[in-house]
C-alpha cells in the first residue's frame, strides 16, 4: 500500500522529525516551526491533517500538504472489512461505521507519532486526536477494537488497553452478548438453546417418533457446541478471539463445555427412555397378541362346538326321523298285518257258510252252481276249487 495517494516527484515524510543535535532531552516546551499546518512536538512530533475518508475501522485517508497520505492509526485493531483475502468480519462495518461518523470528510485532526512512523504497508503510523479526545482509545471503548502493539511504538497503548477493558466490563461491541456475531452471543445462544432442548424432554410414555425428533434436536444444538469447541480452540492473536484472549477464552470454553454435557447426558436419557417405551410397546403388544390368540382359539372352539352340535342335533333329527319312519313303517305293517288278518277271518268266515251250500263232486271240487264269486284256490287241473281269503290291497 503507497504512503501517498497520488504523489508525484519525491516523498516527503508526514512527520518531520527534528534533526537538530541540539534540542536537549530536557526542553519542555516544544519548539514550533509554522507553516504548511505542521507542528513538531519534541522528538516524536505532531501534524494537523484533514480527513478525506475512511478506509476501514483503524484506517482513514488524510490531506496533508496538498497530498492525501492513508494513516493507520496506533495501538488499535478493528475486524476486517476490506481485505480481499478475508471475510467481513464481526463488528468491522460497525468499527468503520463508527469510525465515519467521528472523522466525517473534512474533519481537521491531529497526527501524533510514536517512534516507528510507517508498517510494512507503506502506511503512516499515528495516533488520531479529535481535539483533546484520542480516536484510537475510543474505538477500542466502544467495543469496536482491541489494543495492540508491535515494538517499539508502545506510547498510546495504555489508554487503549483502559478503553478496551471498560468495552468489556459494559459488554459493548464485540463482548456483547446480544449481537449475533459475537463469541459471548454465540456462546450464549448455545446455553439457551441447549436450555430449551432439555425441557423439552418427552414423557415416559410419549410416542417413539416424540423421541426420534427429540433426538435430532439434541443432536443439531451439539453439533452447535462442536463449531463453538472448534472456534475457541482457535487462533488467539486473531479475531474472532482476539478480544477474548486468556482468562476470557478459558470462561467461554468452560461454558461451551458445560452445555455440551448437559447436552450428552440428555442424549443418554433420551436414548434410554425411548428404549424403556419400546420394550414396553413390544411386551403390550405381545400381550395383545397373546389375547387375541386365546379370544381366537376360544371363539374357534365356540364355533366348533356350536358346529358339533348342530351336527349332532342334525343326526339326532335324522335318527329320529328315520326311526319315525320306521316305526310309521311297523305301525303301517302292523296295521295291514291286523287289517289283513280282520279280512281273512271275516272272509273265511264268510266262505265257510258260503262253502257250506254247494254240493261237493265226485273230485271234491264244489259245483259251478254253488254262486260263490270270492277268491279260490283251484286244485290240479282246475277241476276243482276251494274258497281262500282275499289278499289285502
Amino acid at each position: 500500500m503507497l504512503s501517498k495517494i497520488g504523489r508525484s516527484g519525491g516523498t516527503m515524510s508526514l512527520f518531520a522529525v527534528v534533526a537538530a543535535h541540539k534540542v536537549a532531552a530536557t526542553v519542555a516546551t516544544a519548539s514550533m516551526l509554522l507553516g504548511a499546518g505542521v507542528v513538531y512536538d519534541g522528538l516524536y512530533g505532531s501534524a494537523m491533517a484533514t480527513v478525506t475518508g475512511v478506509v476501514d475501522g483503524d484506517t482513514i485517508d488524510v490531506l496533508y500538504k496538498g497530498e492525501v497520505d492513508r494513516v493507520r492509526l496506533l495501538n488499535v485493531n478493528t475486524p476486517e472489512t476490506v481485505d480481499p483475502d478475508k471475510p467481513v468480519e464481526c463488528m468491522g462495518p460497525e468499527a468503520s461505521d463508527y469510525l465515519k461518523s467521528r472523522l466525517p470528510a473534512g474533519t481537521e485532526v491531529r497526527l501524533e507519532r510514536d517512534k516507528e512512523t510507517k508498517d510494512g504497508y507503506g502506511r503512516y503510523l499515528a495516533a488520531v486526536f479529535l481535539g483533546d479526545e484520542l480516536v484510537n482509545a475510543e474505538i477500542a471503548r466502544q467495543g469496536l477494537g482491541v489494543a495492540m502493539s508491535v515494538a517499539p511504538n508502545t506510547k498510546y497503548l495504555a489508554p487503549v488497553q483502559q478503553a478496551q477493558v471498560e468495552a468489556q466490563q459494559a459488554g459493548r461491541g464485540l463482548y456483547s452478548s446480544d449481537v449475533d456475531c459475537t463469541v459471548p452471543a454465540k456462546v450464549g445462544q448455545l446455553e439457551e438453546s441447549a436450555t430449551e432442548v432439555l425441557a423439552e424432554q418427552p414423557t415416559a410414555t410419549a410416542t417413539l417418533a416424540s423421541f426420534d425428533w427429540h433426538a435430532d434436536d439434541l443432536g443439531a444444538v451439539l453439533a452447535t457446541a462442536v463449531t463453538l469447541r472448534q472456534l475457541l480452540d482457535g487462533d488467539t492473536t486473531a479475531f474472532p478471539l482476539l478480544p477474548h484472549a486468556g482468562a476470557d477464552v478459558i470462561s467461554l470454553q468452560a461454558r461451551v463445555r458445560d452445555a455440551s454435557a448437559e447436552l450428552d447426558q440428555a442424549v443418554d436419557t433420551n436414548t434410554s427412555a425411548r428404549a424403556a417405551q419400546q420394550k414396553r410397546l413390544d411386551d403390550a403388544a405381545e400381550e395383545a397378541a397373546r389375547k387375541a390368540a386365546e379370544e381366537a382359539a376360544r371363539k374357534a372352539a365356540e364355533e366348533a362346538a356350536r358346529e358339533a352340535a348342530e351336527e349332532a342335533a342334525r343326526e339326532a333329527a335324522q335318527e329320529a326321523a328315520t326311526r319315525r319312519a320306521a316305526e310309521q313303517s311297523a305301525a303301517a305293517a302292523a296295521e295291514a298285518t291286523r287289517r289283513s288278518a280282520s279280512a281273512g277271518s271275516s272272509t273265511r268266515s264268510s266262505t265257510a257258510t258260503k262253502t257250506a251250500a254247494p254240493t261237493q263232486s265226485s273230485g271234491g271240487s264244489s259245483s259251478g252252481s254253488s254262486g260263490y264269486t270270492g277268491c279260490r284256490s283251484y286244485a290240479p287241473g282246475g277241476k276243482s276249487w276251494t274258497p281262500i281269503p282275499c289278499p289285502s290291497r
